[in-house]
């Protein structure tokens, strides 16, 4: 129960930063977080046993949490897939399809199993049922692979961290992403052995499976905050290098630069890239020759403005 409970003030403490760092842009990864930490809160033993009474008391909890997990690792998929530029139209397309298909087969797997009453132990008390293998299965196998795929995606991307935040967020949701697997594995193993009669092997498969499932949520959930913080430092960095470019070409630009009637604008890079045009078009019609200084202040505020 610590373990849950610690991973849920983290959950619920990354969630709040997320959305407060992504005000006004895409919130993929905050979603996720609040899908990811709506999971562990509501397996957080005392609360389970007080929520689950309300639902009918038949683990009605569980399969919600556990789709609510399924979801969160779709929009996880999904959202590290856009922060790295790997989203496509077929991938979001297989994302929710299969999605879909298994919060499908997870809802009739629960349906039909006989299920116990109100228990923070579903699996244990619920998994000699072959609908409860079934059950546990399909989401664990969906939950692995798309954990997977993400740790994937992450390690062909490293090259284009811009930062070394950025850097160590993308390893450590890699290392997320092998958890998940080696966590599936694990699971797979220990529902088939369930059900099975073999319940030795169950019980020598707890430890890594209680090693690998907070494993794989921290380590997911912190490289998705480090992502979105390497993020902001990156937007700050290019932010703070037009600033210097704009204020260095202001001189250069009041005794050259010709006014070409732009309209206002309150992004500094489209300044910046305006104040460019006018002090190049302005050179050329004075027929002036640049400085050093003043064409390497050029060529510094034309770097920053490809770096924004």
């Amino acid at each position: 129960m610590i373990v849950s409970l610690v991973q849920a003030l983290l959950l619920i403490a990354g969630t709040v930063t997320l959305f407060v760092l992504q005000r006004g842009q895409d919130r993929t990864l905050a979603i996720t977080f609040l899908l990811f930490a709506a999971t562990i809160v509501t397996n957080v033993d005392p609360l389970y046993l007080w929520l689950d009474p309300l639902f009918g008391g038949f683990n009605v909890v569980t399969v919600i949490s556990d789709c609510l997990m399924v979801a969160g690792t779709s929009t996880l998929l999904w959202g590290v897939a856009k922060a790295v530029g790997a989203a496509r139209p077929w991938l979001r397309n297989a994302i929710v399809v299969t999605c879909a298909v298994v919060v499908v087969v997870v809802v009739v797997a629960f349906v039909v199993l006989d299920k116990p009453a109100t228990t923070t132990t579903f699996m244990l008390d619920a998994g000699q049922h072959p609908a409860a293998t079934v059950y546990s299965i399909a989401q664990t196998v969906y939950l692995g692979v798309a954990l997977g795929a993400t740790g994937l995606i992450c390690v062909l991307h490293l090259r284009e961290a811009r930062t070394t935040t950025d850097l160590v967020g993308l390893w450590v949701l890699v290392l997320g992403g092998v958890l998940g697997v080696v966590r599936m594995v694990v699971v797979v193993v220990m529902d088939l052995a369930h059900v099975a009669g073999h319940l030795d092997l169950t019980h020598a498969l707890a430890l890594p499976y209680d090693v690998t499932t907070p494993g794989a949520v921290i380590c997911v959930s912190s490289g998705m905050l480090l992502l979105v913080i390497g993020h902001q430092v990156s937007q700050r960095r290019r932010s703070r290098r037009v600033e210097v470019a704009l204020r260095r070409l202001a001189p250069l630009h009041e005794r050259i630069g010709i006014d070409n009637a732009y309209p206002d604008s309150g992004d500094p890079a489209t300044r910046l890239s305006r104040l460019i045009v006018e002090i190049n078009d302005g050179a050329r019609r004075a027929r002036q020759a640049l400085s050093d200084a003043e064409r390497q202040a050029l060529a510094d505020a034309e770097a920053a403005l490809d770096v924004a």
